[in-house]
């Protein structure tokens, strides 16, 4: 069982993503490492390169700027560095996230069953979201619980729109990446998968506020254009206190904790309440965490609980 490790980056030194933890977190886990760095100006490309580990297949990509509708060129980008992986398997990591090595001999294990059970297509990983420091963690509908990570390298796999997980596109004739639901003949089903007993820990929405300002308007002129971006400068950032956020008491995946302590800031959020104008939200929130069931939770997968072997 061979096993490939993917991402993508663009400006992740201007941009403030920690890709060389992301990248560190998984080299553990794989025999290759396939990274796709978009043209970049900030010195991002060397900053990949920089670390060294023979496992690297780094490439650049330039960004095609008629797909930056809907956040399409993320789907393309990953799409791209998938194409390029030689494993059997395929472990996907963006620029903000990173894997925990407490979980790597879970993980390894789930791949391995993957590799022997031909029925199902990935792994799907839980998540932890930070949000406005790295000493608290999202919680609530809006942040999704769980993804896919972990594809079987077989023809059809595509990500999937603005690349928050998989698809499979089947019945089509050839063609190359380019990001799920880019009308592409054939038909996309969603991938089926098993719990890795992993989980992701995302960084996105934790930097220091005049960073992630520059970050939100870019990723905003990635979804609408360049006047997205000129609006989200003007109106600037901060972190909202009333966002529902639990403390973290956990620890950070080791190739994180020196990004984490270099970029620490104060965070005071509000205690959870009950919103009038956001009461049904709040509703269920309060069903989820008494239940643990998410009542309408979108899943871009189909769920395996028991998978048998081939």
């Amino acid at each position: 069982m061979r096993v490939s490790g993917f991402t993508f980056v663009r400006d992740a030194v201007r941009l403030g993503y920690p890709v060389v933890p992301a990248i560190r977190s998984l080299l553990p886990l794989v025999d290759e490492m396939v990274v796709n760095v978009g043209v970049s100006a900030d010195g991002t490309l060397e900053l990949v390169r920089a670390i060294g580990d023979p496992r690297l297949v780094v490439f650049e990509s330039r960004w095609d700027e008629a797909l930056l509708e809907r956040g399409r060129v993320l789907g393309q980008q990953t799409d791209l560095a998938l194409a390029r992986c030689r494993g059997d398997l395929c472990l996907y990591v963006q620029a903000d996230e990173a894997y925990h090595e407490d979980d790597h001999p879970a993980v390894r294990a789930a791949l391995a069953r993957l590799a022997d059970d031909r029925r199902i297509d990935g792994l799907l990983f839980d998540y932890v979201h930070f949000y406005g420091s790295f000493h608290t963690v999202g919680v609530g509908r809006r942040w999704y619980r769980r993804e896919v990570r972990a594809v079987r390298n077989r023809a059809g796999v595509r990500s999937w729109k603005d690349a928050q997980g998989f698809r499979l596109l089947e019945g089509a004739a050839g063609g190359g990446p380019g990001g799920g639901g880019d009308g592409t003949a054939g038909r996309y089903r969603k991938l089926r998968v098993a719990p890795s007993g992993g989980r992701i820990f995302h960084y996105g929405w934790a930097r220091p506020p005049a960073r992630q300002g520059e970050r939100l308007a870019e990723f905003e002129r990635l979804y609408q254009g360049e006047g997205a971006r000129a609006r989200r400068r003007a109106r600037g950032f901060h972190y909202d206190p009333g966002e529902k956020v639990r403390p973290f008491n956990g620890t950070h995946p080791a190739a994180m904790r020196a990004w984490v302590a270099e970029g620490d800031w104060p965070f005071a959020p509000r205690r959870r309440r009950l919103r009038l104008s956001n009461l049904r939200e709040d509703l269920l929130d309060l069903f989820e965490e008494a239940t643990g069931v998410r009542i309408g939770e979108y899943r871009n997968y189909e769920l395996v609980r028991r998978p048998g072997r081939a």
